[in-house]
């Protein structure tokens, strides 16, 4: 941590403030290095019992035979749970005493919540127990001890005993290292890690498989290219990564590939390579004296930092982790399971009020905030639409308006949740601004709004909301009066609330625009012969319009978030919107950088465009090889000497940008939330519980915004990316992620796959094999073809289940809605495309609840939605090596449902319906026990109970293009919901189904050898009100199935009512059993039977119906349920 928090006046701001790929993460032979040794006893001055912390006295000394003095250090060792086995290691190499350790005030792990734990725990028993010795101090935890010692030479260790059995985990086995207080790379800790396996986590960045050798052009069998045999890897072991959030437009920008490695011929999304949210959290499973065990660490450091997961040409057997800046803050948490790593982290974060006397019934919102339930529905965006109603005169087919998607989607009868309306909808890119052709009568504030229209749909719109605010005299020129002046930029200026161009002491202010007249709003101050704006300027590059056809640039300016007025302010923002019927918020390009890019050719613009800047550094050298130079986008890589408020600690200080950059995003999502969607609910219309879904971020995230994984492209690698990017996001605490379905960008050009352009010499192949950005011009425009057909369908499979689902393209592709691909597929029957994507589109909303369901599971435990296979229990065959590939290739929800997308080309092609294989491992239950998995047929509802799988195998599973696999859990029970033949509305989804009080179905599956199954329902008005989080206005149901003397008894018992279910409940006992015998509710007979679904759904009590699949539906009245009387039903066939 830099003294006070300011640079020192020797700092070379042009290496320190720099990006640092992972080969180059070391110190320069012109800083000096010092270790930390003990010194002294430790104490605790509080009085341990009181905040469960010590304090350590270390030295810290040269590592060289320098003269220089050593210096006197503190580190800090805080229990945070002892119930959790929670723990975090503090060092900053200025702090000399307690006072440099402030407490944390803001962010995902804050000094609020320890206290609350402390005194939660104390209250249920839970109490460290702390020994001296002369060697240093011992604390016992639930069934871990802690060991802090001084090792052999006077070196710190630090180190984890297992109390089962004393098997012994290292945690910092030495030299603590760090350079000199205030230069870059100030700390990095090293443990061995012999007994590690796997790691997991770290947000999205992915371990692709891809390089040049699997080039078909270079000889190599067209099967073992990438599209056919590609994955990415869930495990993150032997690799070497930065967490350093950025603008990664399609995954493959050349400013951040490292040097050493290969550019050319290779996906440029690898473990190496910073992505848009990069956690500082991993889990470590692995073996010690024959026992698994978990352990998770988050490095809390909002700068880069960077770790080494046993990385061969660091060290095979270690674990290295560095900040380039501020303090070392790291949390250790040991579990006997993954599953209770992400309880401990997630508690750690959590938001409730422990201290409440109710914090024994069920609450939300502790783990994660509870989304609006239509998150879980299927949405539409576009980038480039140029309004909302077709003009009678367009007839161009290129030109889509948001009219189109809707009744295109409506013709096609795919349930829509609702659109992404993207930044096409802002006046001259002025943020929270409406312009003409998004008003039913073509001019702002005549008629309704683009989202109040959509809600005559029953859809919910988001909008694209950036952090720039336009500040050029397009926007504010407050000295033209017939202007009507941009507000938010006015508000901004005016009461100092964007971030200031403050410059550094020992640092010239940054030169101003080149045209200091295109910015008559700004404030300047001159000095010598130049005048300095006092507002940082950012020069955006948004490349060309895709509706004017010329190229967007403008000057902007960013709000300053930690400030809690300027958040205020910019929460304020959204009331516009609200009124006019925005549903919930799209954050988009939340991690810039805030630099002045300036346009006088002296810092870094030496063309016009600065697109094609070559300035690097500060100082102006130029770039060691070309990738050096930034694309498309400028904003993302240069680190300003530029000061933001520094919210974390409470104490209004500012903080250079270098040590805020990955937080940028969390502050940003915070300040929307709880400013503009919470302050504001009143002006939300339709459902008062609102939702981000964000870029960007940083653990804690989840209490606010859920994430897509960026500007993706229309490739096979990038769905093959997909799945472990949201795997990994769900184990680094964020439970709703996905990605942009399709793909944003083009595509490639599978009929020519080695040709840069292709077509029109405008059209530009995106395999990974041959693109290459450099090539680009200042004025080229990067358009591709449409999203194959194939691969379109199956990304549209893959994403059925995700939590989050998002069809969104780039204007530079001619279209991407399902719905206009319709050509006929080569399946039996008259399918085209669209019908096949169409179904599992239905398929998501039937089967929305489940999401919802393991959503509330979330904010309870930290579970993750969409689980990936290490955190199933009980089967440790998954961890085997033979199965590491599958890690990142299928997944479960609930326990109950295998998910096993299909993410490769089909080699056999259209001829074969693209029939494709996959590698599918079933795992058995805890303790041995022997699973059945059922093959479930989406399109058909059907499942295949005649052919059990055995668990404890990988098979080959085979799937043409109309197949998902997908595995359903003997016992299991999955909520659907269906809807009646007669209900009538635009779109039959999730909003309509609560709207009207559509059929909740529990579909029973076989039972296996332990004779019962198990789900936990949740219910609540799905977030049109905020009664449930505020009032506790839901229902938590404990759903039963059993075998009981022959019969199976199914029961509904409610842990918490307060939200009752619909007047019936519905269940569908998937079996290949005959008709059953007799059918009872409590002690009362049910004769009453029907010859259709449709005829049970409207039959006015209680009945019965068989199918022709040999399934059994039964209609049961709830009125007998209620917080002490569960609902019982026992079927004897």
């Amino acid at each position: 941590m830099m003294k006070n928090r300011q640079l020192p006046a020797s700092w070379r701001a042009y290496n320190t403030y720099d990006y640092v790929p992972v080969d180059d993460w070391s110190v320069g032979d012109d800083i000096e290095l010092y270790s930390v040794y003990w010194d002294g006893k430790p104490h605790s001055p509080n009085g341990f019992d009181t905040d469960w912390t010590i304090y350590i006295n270390a030295k810290a000394k040269p590592k060289s035979d320098s003269t220089t003095a050593e210096r006197d250090v503190y580190l800090v060792l805080q229990v945070t749970s002892c119930e959790k086995n929670a723990f975090r290691v503090r060092f900053a190499p200025a702090a000399a005493s307690i006072d440099d350790y402030p407490d944390k005030v803001y962010g995902p792990i804050v000094v609020e919540r320890l206290e609350q734990i402390r005194r939660y725990e104390q209250a249920a028993g839970f109490r460290p127990l702390l020994r001296w010795n002369r060697d240093g101090v011992s604390i016992q935890l639930r069934s871990i001890q802690i060991q802090f010692l001084r090792d052999k030479d006077d070196l710190l260790s630090i180190q984890i005993k297992r109390l089962s059995d004393g098997a012994v985990t290292d945690i910092s086995s030495g030299p603590l290292c760090h350079a000199k207080p205030g230069v870059g790379t100030v700390a990095n800790m090293k443990r061995k890690a012999e007994s590690a396996t796997h790691y997991f986590g770290l947000g999205e960045i992915v371990n692709y498989n891809l390089t040049g050798k699997s080039n078909a052009t270079v000889g190599h069998a067209i099967e073992q290219c990438y599209s056919y045999s590609g994955y990415s890897l869930l495990d993150h072991t032997g690799s070497q990564v930065t967490c350093y959030n950025y603008d990664n437009l399609w995954y493959n920008q050349p400013e951040v590939f490292p040097i050493k490695a290969d550019y050319k011929d290779a996906f440029k999304a690898n473990a190496n390579i910073p992505l848009y949210l990069n956690a500082p959290f991993y889990i470590e499973r692995a073996v010690v004296e024959g026992q698994q065990q978990f352990l998770g660490v988050f490095l809390d450091n909002t700068g880069q930092s960077y770790f080494s997961l046993k990385h061969p040409s660091r060290d095979a057997n270690a674990v290295e982790a560095g900040v380039q800046h501020g303090e070392f803050d790291c949390h250790y948490m040991f579990a006997e399971q993954g599953s209770g790593v992400m309880d401990a982290f997630t508690f750690l974060m959590g938001k409730g009020n422990l201290d409440a006397p109710s914090k024994q019934e069920i609450t939300l919102n502790d783990r994660a905030v509870m989304p609006p339930k239509y998150i879980f529905g299927y949405f539409q965006a576009k980038y480039g639409s140029p309004g909302l109603l077709r003009p009678d005169d367009v007839n161009d087919p290129i030109k889509v308006y948001v009219e189109d998607i809707v009744k295109g989607h409506q013709k096609a009868g795919i349930p829509i949740e609702g659109l992404g309306i993207d930044i096409d909808i802002q006046e001259d890119k002025k943020v929270f601004t409406i312009k003409d052709s998004f008003w039913t009568k073509g001019k702002v504030d005549e008629g309704i709004s683009v989202f109040d229209w959509a809600a005559k749909f029953n859809l919910q719109c988001q909008t694209n909301i950036t952090p720039f605010i336009r500040a050029d005299k397009v926007a504010y020129d407050p000295a033209d009066k017939s202007k009507k002046q941009y507000a938010t930029a006015q508000g901004l200026i005016e009461k100092g609330y964007c971030v200031a161009n403050e410059g550094e002491s020992n640092i010239p202010k940054f030169r101003g625009p080149k045209h200091e007249s295109d910015y008559p709003g700004l404030t300047f101050t001159r000095i010598g012969e130049t005048n300095y704006p006092d507002q940082n300027l950012l020069v955006l590059d948004y490349g060309i319009n895709a509706q004017t056809a010329e190229r967007d640039m403008i000057g902007a300016v960013v709000t300053d978030y930690g400030n809690p007025d300027a958040a205020r302010f910019w929460g304020e923002q959204y009331t516009y919107l609200l009124k006019n019927g925005l549903g919930f918020i799209w954050q988009d390009m939340p991690a810039p950088d805030s630099m002045p890019h300036v346009e006088d050719g002296k810092n870094f613009a030496d063309t016009e465009a600065p697109r094609n800047q070559f300035g690097w550094s500060l100082t102006g050298e130029p770039p060691s090889d070309d990738r050096r130079r930034t694309n498309t986008f400028n904003w993302r890589s240069y680190h300003g000497q530029l000061h933001l408020t520094d919210p974390r600690f409470g104490d209004g200080r500012k903080t250079p940008y270098v040590e805020l950059r990955n937080f940028h995003a969390y502050m940003l999502a915070k300040s929307s939330y709880e400013h503009g969607l919470s302050a504001h609910e009143d002006l939300l219309k339709g459902y008062k519980r609102s939702y981000i879904i964000c870029r960007s971020g940083y653990p804690g995230l989840q209490h606010y915004a859920g994430h897509w994984v960026g500007d993706n492209a229309s490739t096979w690698h990038h769905l093959q990316a997909t799945l472990p990017m949201v795997l990994n996001l769900g184990m680094s605490g964020l439970p709703i992620c996905g990605s942009d379905v399709g793909g944003f960008a083009p595509g490639e050009a599978p009929e020519d796959p080695t040709s840069v352009f292709y077509g029109d010499q405008h059209c530009r192949n995106h395999n990974p094999m041959v693109y290459d950005r450099l090539v680009l011009g200042p004025d080229d425009i990067d358009i591709g073809d449409i999203c194959e057909h194939e691969l379109m369908t199956r990304w549209t499979q893959a994403a059925c289940l995700l939590p989050w689902m998002r069809n969104h393209y780039d204007a530079m592709k001619p279209y991407q809605e399902i719905y206009r691909f319709n050509e006929k597929a080569p399946v039996s029957g008259n399918r085209t495309f669209a019908d096949i994507m169409s179904a599992f589109v239905c398929f998501r909303v039937r089967w929305h609840h489940l999401l919802y369901d393991a959503m509330f599971q979330n904010t309870q435990t930290g579970i993750p939605i969409l689980q990936a296979m290490c955190l199933w229990q009980g089967d440790d065959q998954i961890f085997d090596k033979r199965n590491k590939d599958v890690l990142a290739t299928q997944c479960f929800i609930d326990g109950s449902v295998l998910y096993a997308p299909i993410m490769t080309r089909s080699t056999a092609g259209s001829e074969a319906a693209y029939m494709a294989e996959k590698e599918v491992y079933f795992p058995n239950a805890i303790k041995g026990q022997t699973l059945n998995w059922y093959r479930y047929h989406v399109i058909e509802d059907t499942v295949d109970i005649a052919n059990p799988i055995k668990g404890g195998q990988r098979l080959s599973v085979s799937a043409d293009i109309t197949s998902l696999p997908l595995f359903i859990r003997e016992g299991a029970i999955i909520p659907e919901r269906h809807t009646q033949s007669d209900l009538q509305a635009p779109f039959k989804n999730i909003q309509v189904m609560d709207k009207f009080e559509q059929p909740l179905v529990l579909a029973l599956y076989p039972l296996g050898e332990s004779g019962e199954g198990h789900h936990q329902l949740y219910w609540d008005d799905g977030g049109v009100t905020r009664s449930a989080e505020r009032q506790g206005q839901f229902s938590v149901i404990d759903v039963r199935q059993r075998r009981v003397k022959g019969s199976l008894e199914v029961s509904l018992t409610p842990r918490k009512y307060d939200y009752p279910l619909h007047a019936f409940v519905y269940l569908r006992v998937r079996t290949d059993k005959p008709a059953p015998q007799r059918l009872t509710v409590g002690s009362s007979p049910l004769s009453a039977r029907v010859d259709s679904t449709d005829a049970l759904f409207k039959h006015n009590g209680e009945a019965a119906y068989v199918d022709p699949r040999g399934s059994l539906w039964i209609k049961v009245r709830t009125r007998a349920l209620s917080a002490t009387n569960a609902l019982v039903l026992n079927i004897a066939f």
